[in-house]
């Protein structure tokens, strides 16, 4: 499949900083080598609000399904976020 890589750098722009500092790095340096359906979901992940965003990567509430949360799990790991 083809994606548009604009739109979805864009979409990886969010309003809160500490959100920035996680997401575009993983689409920079990460997303090309994932799997088809790991793109879909990620793509799927930016449609989310900043706050629920906020809330699964720092507050470590889970995501509201088992792909969505593989990928904050999958995007922490990589990124070694603290909680």
């Amino acid at each position: 499949m083809t994606y548009n890589k604009l739109r979805i750098e864009w979409d990886c722009r969010r309003g809160m900083l500490e959100l920035d500092k996680v997401i575009m790095p993983f689409y920079q340096q990460h997303f090309d080598n994932l799997t088809e359906p790991q793109k879909e979901t990620f793509i799927r992940l930016l449609a989310s609000t900043d706050l629920q965003l906020l809330s699964w990567f720092f507050n470590r509430t889970s995501a509201p399904d088992a792909e969505l949360q593989g990928m904050v799990d999958l995007i922490h790991d990589t990124l070694k976020l603290s909680s």
